[in-house]
């Protein structure tokens, strides 16, 4: 079979579109339409076939799909030894999904990382939404993702750090020098950030109490946060802890343990599922994976404009 039709198969089967596969193969949508013509006589089965909008693949082409996928990988493989990918010609463009936390943490490392190696190239931050990342990856609209574990499917993810959670006050709170249990927290008027990856969690464990009533302001953004409770001190927050311990060295508020049991949130490094350009990928996760591990975090500069 011409190795082309492969390329095609595998870029319908990952895009799940035949426009979006012309646009990654650099070709036509006619060529696609095609190539995927061909396929089908070669193969002796429709393979993919549109429903809701996208290219659905059969029973069949699902089988095939990891044989051709490995064999493109191979072929990559052996061309890299030939022809290596070298950053510092490079001029593409890295796109990375990020939570504002995770902008605001690790974008200026992995920015130094990534320019100290690939100068010329182009890095653009995608905001990340967790009901569509997985899609992302899979379609190779995102090269890289920092996101909690629990993105569906089987998408190669790294585990690069585990976030604990805490009570955020102002110092002139009621209950600042107090402990704080937690039916009383309960019914004490808060700030949530419904954006943050951890407000899921949050919100079950606290509506399972009787004790719940709805926040009091919801905010969109985590820099909002410390200028409220300064003005607002009857109000708490319940932020990830690396965050409230910045906070603490600038701000007038006091940052408790939670009186509530919360498991942690385990933060992954997750990479497209797409076979092209597999070791320039293999290169940008491992320049993410150093600038999140190796430098320090920059959390504590959400200061929200003091």
């Amino acid at each position: 079979m011409d190795l082309n039709l492969v390329r095609v198969f595998v870029a319908i089967y990952e895009m799940k579109s035949l426009t979006v596969a012309a646009e990654r193969l650099f070709v036509t949508q006619s060529a696609v339409s095609q190539s995927l013509a061909k396929l089908r006589a070669t193969l002796q089965d429709e393979l993919f076939i549109r429903t809701g909008g996208v290219m659905a693949a059969t029973s069949f082409a699902n089988a095939a799909y990891p044989q051709f996928r490995e064999a493109l990988a191979a072929i990559e493989r052996v061309i890299s030894r030939i022809e290596p990918f070298d950053p510092g010609a490079s001029t593409r463009t890295f796109r990375i999904a990020l939570s504002e936390l995770g902008e605001v943490g690790w974008l200026a490392n992995i920015v130094f990382e990534v320019r100290k190696l690939a100068p010329q190239a182009h890095i653009e931050v995608v905001r990340l939404e967790t009901e569509q990342i997985a899609k992302q990856l899979r379609q190779g609209e995102v090269d890289i993702a920092i996101a909690p574990i629990g993105i569906p499917g089987d998408l190669e993810r790294t585990l690069v750090k585990t976030q604990s959670y805490r009570l955020t006050m102002s110092v002139d709170h009621p209950l600042a020098s107090d402990d704080v249990t937690a039916e009383r927290l309960l019914k004490l008027p808060r700030i949530a950030v419904p954006s943050d990856s951890g407000s899921d969690q949050l919100e079950s464990i606290q509506r399972g109490s009787a004790a719940y009533r709805e926040p009091a302001v919801v905010a969109q953004h985590f820099a909002s946060i410390p200028p409220i409770l300064r003005a607002q001190p009857d109000l708490v927050a319940i932020v990830p802890e690396s965050i409230g311990a910045g906070w603490a060295k600038t701000w007038p508020l006091v940052v408790k343990p939670l009186p509530f049991e919360m498991a942690p949130l385990e933060l992954s490094v997750y990479r497209r599922s797409t076979t092209h350009d597999q070791e320039i990928l293999d290169w940008l996760s491992q320049v993410v994976l150093r600038a999140i591990v190796a430098l320090p975090e920059h959390f504590e500069t959400i200061t929200g404009g003091k």
